[in-house]
Protein backbone atom coordinates (compact mmCIF):
# COMPACT_ATOMS: atom_id res chain seq x y z
CA UNK A 1 0.00 0.00 0.00
CA UNK A 2 0.94 3.75 -0.55
CA UNK A 3 0.28 7.10 1.26
CA UNK A 4 -0.72 10.18 -0.70
CA UNK A 5 -0.65 12.98 1.32
CA UNK A 6 -2.30 16.92 0.00
CA UNK A 7 -1.03 19.95 2.02
CA UNK A 8 -4.38 22.28 2.01
CA UNK A 9 -5.75 25.29 3.18
CA UNK A 10 -8.18 24.53 5.80
CA UNK A 11 -11.56 25.19 3.68
CA UNK A 12 -10.32 23.22 0.65
CA UNK A 13 -8.96 20.03 2.99
CA UNK A 14 -12.94 20.37 4.89
CA UNK A 15 -14.44 20.61 1.75
CA UNK A 16 -12.54 17.76 0.11
CA UNK A 17 -12.95 15.46 2.68
CA UNK A 18 -17.34 16.11 3.01
CA UNK A 19 -17.27 15.64 -0.58
CA UNK A 20 -15.49 11.93 -0.43
CA UNK A 21 -17.69 11.20 3.04
CA UNK A 22 -21.17 12.12 1.50
CA UNK A 23 -20.26 10.33 -1.66
CA UNK A 24 -18.86 7.33 0.60
CA UNK A 25 -22.01 7.29 2.51
CA UNK A 26 -24.46 7.08 -0.52
CA UNK A 27 -22.89 4.77 -1.86
CA UNK A 28 -24.42 1.17 -2.09
CA UNK A 29 -22.14 -1.82 -2.52
CA UNK A 30 -23.64 -4.86 -1.28
CA UNK A 31 -21.06 -7.27 1.49
CA UNK A 32 -18.66 -4.51 1.80
CA UNK A 33 -17.68 -4.84 5.22
CA UNK A 34 -14.84 -2.90 5.16
CA UNK A 35 -14.43 0.24 7.58
CA UNK A 36 -15.62 3.89 6.80
CA UNK A 37 -11.83 4.75 5.49
CA UNK A 38 -11.36 2.01 3.61
CA UNK A 39 -14.46 3.09 1.35
CA UNK A 40 -13.71 6.73 1.46
CA UNK A 41 -10.18 5.62 -0.55
CA UNK A 42 -12.21 3.71 -3.28
CA UNK A 43 -14.83 6.99 -3.48
CA UNK A 44 -11.39 8.97 -3.79
CA UNK A 45 -9.38 7.03 -6.16
CA UNK A 46 -12.67 7.06 -8.37
CA UNK A 47 -13.04 10.51 -8.51
CA UNK A 48 -9.40 11.37 -9.40
CA UNK A 49 -9.08 8.97 -11.76
CA UNK A 50 -12.54 9.38 -13.88
CA UNK A 51 -14.15 6.17 -12.53
CA UNK A 52 -17.46 5.04 -12.50
CA UNK A 53 -18.74 2.56 -10.03
CA UNK A 54 -22.20 1.61 -9.54
CA UNK A 55 -22.58 3.20 -6.49
CA UNK A 56 -20.13 5.78 -6.29
CA UNK A 57 -20.41 8.98 -7.96
CA UNK A 58 -17.59 10.17 -10.91
CA UNK A 59 -17.09 11.35 -13.88
CA UNK A 60 -17.15 8.55 -16.66
CA UNK A 61 -14.44 7.87 -19.34
CA UNK A 62 -11.58 9.43 -17.65
CA UNK A 63 -7.89 9.31 -18.71
CA UNK A 64 -6.05 5.94 -17.67
CA UNK A 65 -2.67 6.85 -15.57
CA UNK A 66 0.76 5.90 -17.19
CA UNK A 67 2.24 3.35 -14.54
CA UNK A 68 5.47 1.96 -15.32
CA UNK A 69 7.05 -1.51 -13.72
CA UNK A 70 9.76 -2.98 -14.44
CA UNK A 71 9.83 -6.82 -14.08
CA UNK A 72 12.10 -9.88 -15.22
CA UNK A 73 10.01 -11.99 -17.93
CA UNK A 74 10.95 -14.91 -15.36
CA UNK A 75 9.06 -13.55 -12.89
CA UNK A 76 6.05 -13.07 -15.49
CA UNK A 77 5.84 -16.72 -16.26
CA UNK A 78 6.26 -17.66 -12.55
CA UNK A 79 9.59 -19.28 -13.46
CA UNK A 80 11.18 -17.25 -10.23
CA UNK A 81 9.95 -14.58 -7.74
CA UNK A 82 12.29 -11.92 -7.97
CA UNK A 83 11.03 -7.67 -6.74
CA UNK A 84 10.13 -5.90 -9.49
CA UNK A 85 10.40 -1.98 -9.36
CA UNK A 86 6.81 0.33 -9.88
CA UNK A 87 8.32 3.92 -10.83
CA UNK A 88 7.64 6.35 -8.50
CA UNK A 89 7.29 4.44 -5.70
CA UNK A 90 9.77 1.68 -5.49
CA UNK A 91 10.16 -2.50 -4.64
CA UNK A 92 7.38 -4.30 -4.79
CA UNK A 93 7.01 -8.10 -4.68
CA UNK A 94 6.58 -10.69 -7.38
CA UNK A 95 2.67 -11.62 -7.14
CA UNK A 96 1.69 -8.36 -7.43
CA UNK A 97 3.44 -7.18 -10.25
CA UNK A 98 2.18 -10.34 -12.21
CA UNK A 99 -1.02 -9.01 -11.24
CA UNK A 100 -0.29 -5.26 -12.85
CA UNK A 101 0.96 -7.14 -15.56
CA UNK A 102 -2.37 -9.29 -16.11
CA UNK A 103 -4.65 -6.15 -16.92
CA UNK A 104 -5.97 -6.56 -20.07
CA UNK A 105 -5.80 -2.86 -20.94
CA UNK A 106 -1.97 -2.31 -19.90
CA UNK A 107 0.78 -2.87 -22.83
CA UNK A 108 4.43 -4.77 -22.39
CA UNK A 109 7.38 -3.37 -24.22
CA UNK A 110 10.87 -5.33 -24.07
CA UNK A 111 13.76 -4.23 -22.28
CA UNK A 112 17.46 -5.96 -22.41
CA UNK A 113 19.33 -5.10 -19.80
CA UNK A 114 23.25 -5.65 -18.95
CA UNK A 115 23.10 -8.20 -16.52
CA UNK A 116 26.24 -7.18 -14.17
CA UNK A 117 25.05 -3.19 -13.88
CA UNK A 118 21.31 -3.29 -14.91
CA UNK A 119 21.77 -0.60 -17.85
CA UNK A 120 19.78 -0.52 -20.83
CA UNK A 121 20.62 -2.21 -23.81
CA UNK A 122 17.75 -2.07 -25.68
CA UNK A 123 14.68 -1.29 -26.19
CA UNK A 124 12.30 -2.71 -28.58
CA UNK A 125 9.52 -0.87 -31.01
CA UNK A 126 7.31 -3.92 -30.35
CA UNK A 127 4.55 -4.10 -27.54
CA UNK A 128 2.95 -6.30 -26.71
CA UNK A 129 -0.70 -5.17 -26.53
CA UNK A 130 -1.48 -5.12 -30.23
CA UNK A 131 -2.50 -1.42 -31.61
CA UNK A 132 -6.32 -0.47 -32.28
CA UNK A 133 -6.27 -0.85 -36.30
CA UNK A 134 -4.74 -4.31 -35.72
CA UNK A 135 -6.82 -5.70 -33.27
CA UNK A 136 -10.02 -4.76 -35.28
CA UNK A 137 -8.31 -6.40 -38.58
CA UNK A 138 -7.60 -9.52 -36.74
CA UNK A 139 -10.83 -9.68 -35.20
CA UNK A 140 -13.06 -9.07 -38.79
CA UNK A 141 -10.83 -11.79 -40.02
CA UNK A 142 -11.37 -14.39 -37.61
CA UNK A 143 -15.03 -13.54 -36.95
CA UNK A 144 -15.24 -16.05 -34.36
CA UNK A 145 -13.57 -18.19 -31.83
CA UNK A 146 -10.54 -20.22 -33.85
CA UNK A 147 -10.85 -23.60 -31.79
CA UNK A 148 -12.51 -26.05 -33.71
CA UNK A 149 -16.06 -26.07 -33.69
CA UNK A 150 -15.73 -22.89 -31.09
CA UNK A 151 -18.71 -20.50 -32.16
CA UNK A 152 -17.87 -17.38 -29.55
CA UNK A 153 -17.61 -13.99 -31.12
CA UNK A 154 -13.89 -13.04 -31.99
CA UNK A 155 -15.78 -9.67 -30.34
CA UNK A 156 -15.73 -11.19 -27.14
CA UNK A 157 -12.65 -12.80 -26.75
CA UNK A 158 -9.09 -12.52 -26.72
CA UNK A 159 -6.02 -11.81 -29.64
CA UNK A 160 -3.56 -14.47 -28.61
CA UNK A 161 -0.06 -14.88 -29.95
CA UNK A 162 1.02 -18.21 -31.44
CA UNK A 163 4.62 -17.81 -30.71
CA UNK A 164 4.33 -15.90 -27.57
CA UNK A 165 5.88 -12.30 -27.29
CA UNK A 166 8.79 -11.02 -27.41
CA UNK A 167 9.79 -13.91 -29.38
CA UNK A 168 6.78 -13.32 -31.71
CA UNK A 169 5.91 -10.58 -33.57
CA UNK A 170 2.97 -8.21 -33.37
CA UNK A 171 1.41 -9.66 -36.93
CA UNK A 172 -1.49 -10.62 -38.26
CA UNK A 173 0.35 -13.47 -39.11
CA UNK A 174 1.19 -14.68 -35.10
CA UNK A 175 -2.25 -13.61 -34.02
CA UNK A 176 -5.66 -15.33 -33.53
CA UNK A 177 -8.55 -14.43 -32.35
CA UNK A 178 -9.94 -17.24 -29.16
CA UNK A 179 -12.06 -17.02 -26.47
CA UNK A 180 -11.07 -16.84 -22.94
CA UNK A 181 -11.75 -20.58 -22.41
CA UNK A 182 -10.12 -21.74 -25.46
CA UNK A 183 -7.12 -19.40 -24.87
CA UNK A 184 -6.08 -20.37 -21.01
CA UNK A 185 -6.48 -24.40 -22.58
CA UNK A 186 -4.00 -23.71 -25.80
CA UNK A 187 -1.62 -22.12 -22.62
CA UNK A 188 -2.65 -24.72 -20.05
CA UNK A 189 -2.81 -28.13 -21.61
CA UNK A 190 -0.27 -29.78 -24.69
CA UNK A 191 -2.62 -29.05 -27.72
CA UNK A 192 -0.67 -27.30 -29.96
CA UNK A 193 -1.18 -24.76 -32.93
CA UNK A 194 0.60 -23.80 -36.37
CA UNK A 195 -0.84 -20.47 -38.24
CA UNK A 196 -0.53 -20.12 -41.99
CA UNK A 197 -1.68 -17.32 -44.14
CA UNK A 198 -5.00 -17.10 -41.52
CA UNK A 199 -5.48 -20.88 -41.64
CA UNK A 200 -5.42 -22.33 -38.30
CA UNK A 201 -3.59 -26.06 -37.57
CA UNK A 202 -4.88 -27.35 -33.77
CA UNK A 203 -2.86 -30.71 -33.02
CA UNK A 204 -5.10 -32.75 -29.81
CA UNK A 205 -3.02 -34.14 -26.39
CA UNK A 206 -4.02 -37.07 -28.62
CA UNK A 207 -2.44 -36.25 -31.69
CA UNK A 208 -5.53 -35.57 -34.15
CA UNK A 209 -5.35 -32.51 -36.22
CA UNK A 210 -8.04 -29.83 -37.11
CA UNK A 211 -8.30 -27.03 -38.97
CA UNK A 212 -9.98 -23.76 -38.75
CA UNK A 213 -10.39 -21.11 -41.64
CA UNK A 214 -10.90 -17.29 -41.32
CA UNK A 215 -14.08 -15.89 -41.75
CA UNK A 216 -15.39 -16.07 -44.77
CA UNK A 217 -16.25 -12.21 -46.40
CA UNK A 218 -18.08 -12.98 -49.47
CA UNK A 219 -21.57 -12.48 -49.85
CA UNK A 220 -23.59 -15.50 -49.71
Amino acid sequence: MAELTALLPPDHATAVYRRIDALTRGSRVPRDERGADARRADTLVNLLLGRRDPDVAGEPGGVRPLVHVTVAASTLTGADNKPAVLDGYGPIGAAYARTIASDPTGTWKRLVTDPVNGSLVELSRNTYRPPAALDDHIRARDGRCRFPGCQHSAQNGDLDYRIPWPKGPTTPGNLGAVCRHHHRLKHQTSWRLTQANGRFRWTSPTGRRYTTEPENHNPP
